[in-house]
């Protein structure tokens, strides 16, 4: 595997949430330090072609409903709302720490929160294709409104798994289900012995299995002390079954961490990057895991991995994983003045699990500048391939419709 493109001028955001459609992935929300949102903030939606590298902003007044201005009315709980004024304001507001998944063609954001108006358990589903919001009427019992959880879809169920609850301000262990069919929430009381509670970990599902990694603990159990625990055990939910257990620890594994990114390719999960609280670590490593061996192998790419970080996205699209965003130790001399330790990221980085020869080719064009050297014999459509893998971004307006042509 060979990372290939690293370029700069996306979107700045943190603890932002991310999925992948035809080619193009969507990104929702997150924050930058030194930018204010408030609960009359519609939530940003940036949209990046995996094929040209580049990123578009929707416009907010795109995915407006009868052009009302809904999200200084929107509401954070279900029971807030009736019949009459259910999808008035369909649009959620600006948030962190939120989820969302893909069902058929429509993508479901849950959770999350903001500072001014905490966090949400509304289900809304946006329809990339129409840009259209809707809040769904969903019934059952719903998880507490939260942040720092994980959803998973698996047939046509999405598995919600711990997080922060705002109303009890406790860490969770719970899993709840939502069934896209009926819109009915449900609690599942899997046997076997629980993860702990924890927010920021990863979830995902293999062959109808759902792997924890990860995440924030507390020494308190449910509790806040501010005694952060840590773990690097694999615990892992079978969906069918309903039932937890804990893997032993094989192979060269990840140490515990939180707000690290997970994906799967060809059967097998990756953890990249995180964080780890008692000694201040920020990571840039990249592990495999395979559930047939249930051990860990430590993976080197080809070429320059990203910088450490947390709080990124992954979203698999084909057979890459693009990776975007996050936060990094702000090591230079005007950390100082600025008062901040961390630098927010804005930044790309594609991690290509089946290079192709031409792939392999542009990327030692690149390396050695022969791009720059023969540019006059290159043909015309490398040397556009090349700009793309090398030019900055500039957000612009154009990318669905490209990817439409």
């Amino acid at each position: 595997m060979y990372w290939t493109v690293h370029i700069d001028g996306g979107p700045k955001r943190v603890n932002h949430a991310a999925v992948s459609i035809d080619g193009l992935i969507y990104s929702f929300g997150g924050y930058s330090s030194g930018e204010h949102y408030d609960k009359n903030e519609s939530i940003d939606i940036h949209v990046l072609s995996s094929e040209t590298f580049r990123w578009e902003k929707i416009k907010d007044r795109e995915y407006y409903v009868d052009d009302n201005v809904v999200t200084s009315n929107q509401r954070t709980s279900r029971y807030e709302y009736d019949s009459t004024i259910f999808n008035n304001y369909p649009v959620p507001y600006q948030r962190y720490g939120h989820t969302v998944v893909v069902w058929n063609k429509k993508i479901y954001l849950w959770g999350g929160r903001n500072d001014d108006h905490g966090a949400s358990d509304l289900l809304h589903s946006y329809d990339p294709k129409n840009n259209i919001w809707e809040v769904v009427n969903t019934t059952g019992r719903i998880p507490p409104a939260r942040d720092g959880h994980t959803a998973v879809v698996w047939k046509d169920k999405m598995y919600i798994f711990g997080g922060f609850e705002e109303h009890h301000q406790v860490f969770s262990q719970d899993v709840f289900v939502f069934d896209f069919i009926t819109n009915v929430w449900a609690e599942v009381k899997p046997t076997g012995k629980k993860p702990a509670w924890r927010d920021f970990h990863t979830a995902s599902v293999i062959n109808g299995k759902m792997y924890i990694f990860g995440g924030r603990c507390d020494e308190m159990g449910m509790f806040i002390s501010n005694k952060d625990v840590y773990t690097n055990e694999v615990y892992v939910l079978d969906l069918e079954e309903y039932n937890w257990k804990t893997l032993p620890r094989k192979g060269d594994g990840p140490s515990g961490r939180r707000s690290h990114s997970s994906w799967v390719m060809d059967d097998c999960l990756y953890i990249f990057g995180g964080y780890y609280g008692p000694t201040n670590t920020h990571f840039d490593d990249l592990y495999k895991f395979d559930p047939k061996t249930e051990c860990w192998t430590k993976i080197k790419a080809v070429g320059n991995s990203p910088s450490a970080r947390r709080r990124q996205c992954s979203v698999v699209s084909s057979n890459k994983v693009f990776i975007f965003g996050g936060t990094m130790p702000n090591l230079s001399w005007k950390a100082a003045h600025i008062n901040s330790t961390l630098t927010d990221l804005s930044d790309l980085h594609v991690l290509d699990f089946e290079p192709t020869l031409k792939t392999i080719s542009l990327q030692n064009v690149i390396k050695y500048g022969l791009n720059d050297t023969y540019k006059d014999n290159l043909p015309i459509r490398l040397k556009d391939e090349i700009t793309l893998m090398l030019m900055p971004n500039v957000i612009s307006g154009n990318v669905r419709k490209q990817a439409k042509g």
